[in-house]
C-alpha cells in the first residue's frame, strides 16, 4: 500500500468512527513545507487530531518535524502513523479512544 492508498484507508476509519470533519491539502507543491497530511474533528467526542501518514519506510522531512512538534507542544492531539500501526489507529479514531500522541523517537 502507497502513502496516498494508506491517507484513503484511515480516513475511511475515521469516517466510520464518526469523524465528521476532515481536512487534506490536495496539492501540497504550492503550500508551505511540513504541515500534517489530515486534520480530523470528531465533534461528538470534542476531539480534533493532527495526523502525519507514511509508509513504514517513509522520512519524515525536518519541517513536518517541527509541525508536529510545535503543533504537539501546544497541547494538542497530533500522531505520526505508519501503515504498522493500524492497531493502535483503530482504537485512537474510537470516540472514547487513547489521545494521539507522538512517539518518542520524534
Amino acid at each position: 500500500m502507497n502513502e496516498e492508498q494508506f491517507r484513503r484507508h484511515v480516513r475511511q476509519l475515521a469516517q466510520l468512527r464518526g469523524w465528521t470533519l476532515a481536512y487534506h491539502t490536495h496539492n501540497s507543491r504550492r503550500s508551505d513545507a511540513g504541515w500534517p497530511d489530515e486534520v480530523y474533528g470528531h465533534p461528538a467526542a470534542g476531539r480534533t487530531v493532527f495526523i502525519e501518514l507514511k509508509t513504514d519506510t517513509g522520512l519524515i522531512r525536518p519541517a513536518q518535524k517541527q509541525w508536529l512538534r510545535h503543533l504537539a507542544g501546544c497541547g494538542l492531539e497530533v500522531a505520526l502513523w505508519r501503515l504498522r500501526d493500524l492497531a493502535l489507529i483503530v482504537a485512537t479514531l474510537a470516540p472514547g479512544g487513547p489521545r494521539a500522541t507522538l512517539p518518542d523517537t520524534l
